[in-house]
């Protein structure tokens, strides 16, 4: 057990499961699925159960088809990982894939209104997650940190894993994910990371799913490929992906499903939330009126990094991420509708990562590590 650093009472500080799967995309879902199987089974009966007024499960699994047929011809091989997990977790494939169509969900809540600036605040929920990133001068010792909270329902704690995944060639990657359907962040053996934020744009459209596109973030060999993935023509829409390298590279990709803007790290800092930065495409802002706490988010990281400019360390950042300024919507969110659920630092120099569950003034760090990845020679 720990203690609350705001609170003093007594918390659960149990490390996520570590679950390590290789071999074929296939093979690695079986993996994933047999291991997981419970929770994807309750995961999946919260999704019927929660379903937008006036829809009903048989159509949004019909609607998902279309998603599904642009995926498997850009990411066939992620779409077979997928298939992978269905078959050992006992579900039938249609309905699981819904599960990754994130946009599906917004369409359906908004079935009106989509492609409308509009939209009230009531329809976009919780809106969570921080980021940081330091490197050269700003760090203690000149490496490429990471910083990430993740925020979403309080329930969703107990379905969080950790998969170390080696799926054929491709770059072994360590990941946080949602009951192993769907990665949050995380980073892999080629040095590059991937956080994010979500933001809520108006052009959402039938397309390749936002989290199959983070699939193949964590596949990527160079950060070329990681930013080829974040622009992908024929996605449905897409978050603020945070993505960066070991040598220093390090971009925050604001999004939409038609259009997207990379802002480049500058004076060795950068930070995002939850709401468009860039004025070419803050008109994707599904509401412009509701993004407050997100823009004090943003501000608070910003002086964060500023006032720390060259001490930031895995361990001061561990500090920096347990921020309760405009608490209980403060960097470490607290709440009832939406809380942070993990958080993770990252040292893309050394390819250690160290990841929290829970508010991350309760939780305790654990570190993880990937042996560097050798490129195949020609």
């Amino acid at each position: 057990m720990e203690f609350s650093a705001d609170k003093g009472k007594p918390v659960s500080v149990e490390p996520m499961p570590l679950i390590e799967v290789r071999g074929s995309h296939r093979q690695v879902g079986r993996q994933i699925g047999e291991a997981m199987k419970p929770r994807l089974q309750r995961m999946l009966d919260r999704m019927r159960e929660s379903l937008p007024p006036g829809v009903s499960w048989d159509e949004m699994v019909q609607q998902g088809q279309l998603y599904l047929t642009y995926s498997r011809t850009v990411y066939p091989q992620y779409v077979e990982e997928l298939e992978g997990i269905a078959e050992a977790a006992g579900l039938r494939f249609e309905e699981m894939f819904v599960e990754m169509c994130e946009e599906l969900w917004e369409r359906a809540a908004w079935p009106d209104r989509v492609g409308k600036t509009d939209e009230p605040a009531w329809a976009i929920g919780g809106r969570g997650c921080t980021d940081m990133v330091a490197r050269g001068r700003a760090t203690a010792d000149g490496s490429t940190l990471v910083a990430h909270t993740n925020d979403l329902s309080p329930d969703v704690e107990d379905d969080l894993v950790i998969l170390k995944v080696q799926a054929e060639d491709e770059p072994e990657f360590l990941g946080v994910s949602v009951g192993g359907l769907g990665y949050s962040a995380g980073f892999n053996a080629a040095g590059i990371s991937m956080t994010g934020n979500q933001v809520y744009c108006n052009d959402i459209r039938p397309g390749v799913p936002r989290l199959l596109i983070v699939r193949a973030i964590l596949a990527a060999r160079r950060l070329e490929e990681a930013m080829n993935a974040c622009l992908l023509p024929q996605r449905a829409s897409n978050y603020n992906n945070v993505i960066a390298d070991a040598e220093g590279e390090a971009y925050s990709i604001e999004g939409s499903a038609t259009d997207y803007e990379p802002i480049y790290i500058e004076g060795d800092i950068l930070a995002h939330a939850n709401h468009y930065i860039s004025p070419a495409m803050r008109r994707f802002e599904v509401d412009r009126n509701a993004i407050g706490g997100s823009i004090i988010r943003h501000h608070r990281a910003l002086r964060l990094l500023r006032e720390n400019y060259g001490r930031l360390s895995p361990e001061l950042f561990q500090k920096l991420l347990a921020d309760h300024a405009n608490y209980p919507g403060s960097i470490c969110r607290h709440g009832l509708e939406t809380v942070t659920v993990f958080s993770l630092i990252v040292n893309l120099n050394e390819r250690r990562a160290w990841i929290g569950r829970g508010r991350p003034c309760q939780t305790r760090y654990i570190e993880y590590s990937l042996a560097p990845w050798t490129p195949p020679s020609v």
